[in-house]
């Protein structure tokens, strides 16, 4: 098995669990942490697909990729900033 190949493995289940999690409503669409997780295995699954020269996947996990990483943005964005403490 190739480092691609388990790049892929790692992506695959990252994406199931992520789903998982968000049909068992433990995750919500619009967390930071299911939108970084399907960023990045979707990354890793990007790399197997043009490892093994797989376009049509390459596409799709590379569309999945980017509408993750814009979720990022949109979680980080919406993540309330913590007011500074002054004194007690």
């Amino acid at each position: 098995m190739s480092a691609a190949d388990v790049i892929g493995w790692i992506g695959a289940v990252g994406i199931l669990v992520a789903y998982g999690m968000l049909t068992a409503d433990r995750w919500e669409s619009s967390a930071l942490t299911y939108q970084a997780t399907n960023a990045v295995c979707a990354g890793a699954l990007l790399i197997w697909a043009v490892s093994i020269r797989g376009w049509q996947s390459a596409l799709l996990n590379g569309v999945w990729m980017l509408v993750g990483v814009l979720g990022v943005v949109r979680a980080r964005r919406a993540a309330p900033v913590p007011e500074p403490h002054v004194g007690d």
